[in-house]
């Protein structure tokens, strides 16, 4: 039996009938094993009694010191313990806080475990000892049902464990072990995590002090030791990202921190892959547009950064502009439309249905209060149902514009472009999300691994990769579709294919409510 398996084994015993709680016991003994200091934080009834018996029955022949209610007075022979650990520990005690401060500041080669049922930032600072403790366990307060029926099923049963003698842990194992885990290297990608954690623990006010960072380490590298590896990974990293910093803001704050951090660090190659996903349906559209509109010059004006059509609505008697989007013309496309005060206005629906009219719908909400009497309000006060309210023709300047018609080539060769190049980026995409879901994939097994983190980025990198396929297949639409097209197909007559209805009107159209559409 090698180290993995024996360690494997010894974690399946420890944690055996300790339902939801399987990583918190995981955690407390790989803290132990390296002789570093931890606070489990849990309401009474939690387990954290159970848990600790269990991390020190792991231990063959432990020397095992237990101050408490019972047990106040510190020993003459101190440095004859393995583990010290303080049952029920509370701040107010003065003499136990006492022992405290004298135990964890010369706890030698043992091993400490302070359990309590006050918040960890409470007893800790209050007991000023809070930079030595290497971290903190805190026990979820619920349970869920499923849980709760195993242990209805295993009541009665005895909630201690045997440790066969053959995988229990010696003092010399374990101080061996310890000489060897110092010796494993720290990856870059390992360094990189710590660095970027270690700066948002300074962004949220988390002071770490040197030496809890080097026992941080010193986890990850325990991490690694028992995989049989001599050097670590980033999922040996995965606790930095659980509630492990004390207080409740902070581990949010850094939970949160280090999901994104772990997501640079993994497609730190293929940075696009941190970006907003490339919008190949707008891709697909613009290239239909081309194809397909007509090649007549409207009349337009530049708005928020883009060519638009100016309409003018009257509602409640009172006239306000609206503009849609050139690029929206004559496609089949449901869109809203800008409002005067360059805003997306959500209480208006376009669509042009393949013409150049356009059809405008409302909220009926601002039927009674107006565009501008309502602007203020929020996207959630908008229905989901929309009015018809009038249908607006749009000022041609010219049918078949020379303008338009060289516009278009040069947008033409612009799209094929960009689908050059979008494709390359996406495939390159593609081939690194398909190698880390696999190279990730290997580590599922791995001792300490917290499950639950890693089925969730498992589960975001097949999402990812999931979107970047149907990505390509759209790109690769628009590149099939654009390739049936050269210069000379371009159209040069408008109304090729369709049927238009075109209006010579002012270039500002209005509509109006009742029977003045």
């Amino acid at each position: 039996m090698n180290l993995r398996q024996r360690f494997a084994e010894l974690l399946q015993i420890i944690t055996k009938n300790i339902p939801e709680r399987e990583y918190h016991v995981q955690l407390g003994f790989l803290t132990t094993l390296i002789q570093e200091p931890f606070y489990l934080y849990g309401r009474p009834g939690c387990g954290t009694s159970l848990i600790i018996r269990r991390i020190s029955s792991a231990f063959k022949d432990a020397k095992v010191l237990r101050l408490g209610k019972k047990q106040k007075q510190l020993p003459d022979n101190l440095n004859d313990f393995t583990q010290i650990i303080f049952d029920n520990f509370s701040p107010n005690d003065e003499q136990i806080k006492s022992n405290l401060q004298i135990a964890i500041h010369d706890h030698g080669k043992r091993s400490i475990i302070i359990s309590g049922s006050q918040k960890p930032e409470s007893a800790l600072s209050r007991s000023e000892v809070t930079d030595q403790v290497t971290l903190t366990i805190s026990l979820p307060e619920t349970i869920s049902s499923d849980a709760l029926c195993t242990l209805l099923q295993i009541q009665g049963h005895e909630s201690d464990v045997d440790i066969p003698s053959d995988i229990a842990i010696s003092a010399e194992e374990q101080a061996q072990w310890l000489k060897d885990i110092s010796k494993v290297t720290l990856s870059p990608n390992t360094l990189a995590v710590i660095g970027k954690v270690a700066e948002s623990c300074t962004r949220n006010g988390v002071y770490v002090s040197i030496r809890r960072w080097i026992a941080l380490s010193n986890m990850i590298k325990a991490i690694a030791y028992l995989n049989d590896r001599n050097e670590t990974k980033l999922i040996d990293t995965f606790f930095l990202g659980t509630s492990i910093w004390g207080r409740s803001a902070s581990n949010s704050a850094i939970s949160e921190s280090y999901r994104q951090i772990l997501k640079a660090q993994l497609y730190k190659n293929t940075p696009s892959l941190l970006e907003q996903p490339y919008d190949a349906d707008d891709l697909l559209m613009r290239v239909n547009h081309l194809i397909h509109s007509s090649n007549n010059l409207y009349e337009t004006k530049p708005f928020n950064g883009e060519d638009c059509l100016a309409y003018r609505i009257t509602i409640t008697g009172e006239t306000v502009p609206l503009y849609a989007p050139h690029k929206y013309i004559e496609t089949d496309i449901d869109f809203n439309p800008y409002n005067e005060l360059h805003q997306v206005e959500k209480r208006v629906r376009c669509n042009y249905h393949g013409t150049s009219n356009c059809t405008i719908s409302i909220d009926p909400q601002v039927r009674s209060s107006g565009l501008r009497g309502s602007v203020f309000q929020t996207n959630s006060s908008v229905s989901a149902k929309f009015e018809e309210f009038g249908t607006l023709p749009t000022y041609i300047l010219r049918e078949n514009a020379p303008e338009i018609i060289e516009q278009k080539k040069t947008i033409r060769d612009a799209l094929i472009k960009e689908i050059k190049e979008s494709m390359e980026r996406e495939a390159t995409n593609l081939v690194a999300l398909r190698n880390t879901y696999k190279l990730f994939n290997e580590s599922k097994d791995d001792l300490f691994c917290f499950t639950q983190m890693f089925n969730t980025v498992q589960d975001e990198i097949k999402a990812q990769f999931d979107n970047t396929a149907n990505i390509i297949k759209t790109i690769k639409k628009a590149g099939e579709t654009i390739a049936k097209f050269s210069n000379n197909m371009l159209k040069t007559s408008s109304g090729v294919g369709r049927s238009h209805l075109i209006f010579q009107t002012a270039p500002e159209q209005q509509a109006q409510t009742g029977g003045e559409k």
